[in-house]
């Protein structure tokens, strides 16, 4: 492999490649038909939807007056003395403060992630969301005896006592990064010889 070719992402390059990775995770979930397969793919789709931020603002095409826009005023080389008036903020939490309305989805999967990656945040600031998976049974007489017909693995998020199907976040978190991707002109079309023969993502 030349040195051009080299990276240390299994070959994923760009914004889209991983966008591309986020909807294959969907799929896995939406398939998965054990608990730890589904756990697993949706852990992967948390990931792949924050981390998403890192590639955006670290890719070539976001100039510095881009990277500002996109940040609500963060500079690329911070000095320690602007970084300060931003109480502490990282640069990716002001890209998801500064881009809410776009991105409504980003604080769920921000949470998510960083709660898999952190084991628990020191500030829950959504002690509301919580996520989980069960079985829904349905059931069937057979002989006078009740007895179970199907077994529908379910893997939720919970917010505000409510619980929703994981893969509706992620889709809608998905549908979401492609608009602002397309938008912000990062999202690339898919060049020919990029075309896989193999289910595997990019």
């Amino acid at each position: 492999m030349n040195k051009r070719g080299k990276t240390k992402t299994f070959g994923l390059k760009s914004p889209r490649d991983l966008h591309r990775k986020l909807l294959f995770d969907i799929e896995r979930l939406k398939k998965a038909n054990l608990q730890n397969e589904a756990r697993y793919a949706a852990i992967d789709c948390a990931v792949d939807s924050w981390h998403l931020v890192d590639w955006v603002l670290h890719r070539d095409q976001v100039d510095d007056a881009n990277f500002t826009r996109l940040t609500g005023g963060r500079k690329r080389d911070e000095t320690k003395g602007e970084r300060g008036k931003f109480a502490g903020k990282t640069v990716e939490a002001s890209f998801a403060e500064t881009q809410k309305d776009r991105l409504p989805a980003l604080k769920f999967c921000r949470m998510l992630a960083n709660s898999v990656k952190h084991r628990e945040v020191r500030d829950d600031s959504m002690p509301e969301l919580w996520n989980g998976s069960s079985y829904k049974l349905t059931w069937e007489m057979i002989d006078g005896e009740r007895s179970i017909k199907s077994a529908t693995l379910f893997v939720y998020v919970e917010y505000e006592s409510e619980k929703h199907h994981a893969f509706d976040l992620f889709e809608e978190m998905a549908d979401q990064w492609r608009t602002f991707l397309t938008e912000e002109g990062l999202f690339e079309p898919i060049l020919d010889d990029e075309v896989e023969t193999s289910d595997q993502p990019r």
